[in-house]
């Protein structure tokens, strides 16, 4: 488990005071996530632990009009234990959607692209209330041919590895604290990583993954201590 992502609460105040949320729901658990999905592509978040539950927001933005994503919450009484589906929504742009169950649970969102076109995908999950924790398992996706994910998040040294069915690219977008991009750190493509991420002072890596191939790859990838 990996918890010292920093960006998640530095910048969670302006993420949602734009969406009219109070702040109390911006904890160390939050995760921004970006991506080009191609249709029937699917990313998943890492497990937020939370006693009073999780919320999301976000937009699966395709040329067509109606339903093009599927929003699917899971949860486990334990960091890696046999999950439980909470909610299946079908949804271009959900609004705020709050989600728990009674007890400390870990819960992970997941969004398939259910039309047959690419779309721009943008979405917000983060704890509820205060005490939230994430970093628990990986980050998870299946992506269609130049499908691209980007989520994890640290502003200290960790350790990325990741592990894909077919070669994809690896990089990470760098940042900081005032949310201004700074450049990108290319790290190869292949099917696996092993590297050790240095964030600068004010610096915040977001760890992408994108497949440059012609089929679809099963991707997993987490951060770690060092």
């Amino acid at each position: 488990m990996f918890t010292a992502r920093m960006r998640r609460t530095a910048i969670a105040g302006a993420v949602l005071v734009g969406a009219g949320l109070a702040l109390s729901g911006a904890t160390a658990a939050q995760a921004a996530v970006g991506g080009s999905l191609p249709a029937g592509s699917t990313v998943c978040t890492e497990r937020t632990r939370s006693a009073q539950g999780i919320a999301f927001y976000g937009s699966l933005q395709a040329p067509v009009s109606g339903v093009t994503a599927t929003w699917t919450v899971h949860a486990s009484s334990t960091a890696d234990g046999p999950e439980t589906t909470l909610l299946r929504l079908p949804s271009r742009e959900p609004s705020t959607t709050y989600l728990s169950w009674p007890g400390t649970y870990y819960y992970r969102l997941c969004v398939t692209n259910s039309v047959t076109v690419t779309g721009t995908l943008r979405f917000t999950f983060f704890a509820q209330g205060s005490g939230g924790i994430g970093g628990f398992g990986p980050a998870t996706a299946v992506l269609g041919p130049a499908g691209s994910y980007c989520g994890l998040e640290t502003s200290v040294p960790a350790r990325l590895t990741g592990t894909s069915t077919v070669p994809v690219r690896w990089s990470a977008e760098v940042g900081n604290f005032n949310a201004e991009f700074l450049r990108t750190e290319q790290y190869g493509t292949s099917a696996g990583i092993d590297r050790l991420l240095t964030p600068g002072a004010d610096e915040i890596f977001q760890v992408c993954v994108t497949n440059t191939g012609a089929t679809t790859a099963t991707i997993s990838f987490d951060l770690t201590s060092p």
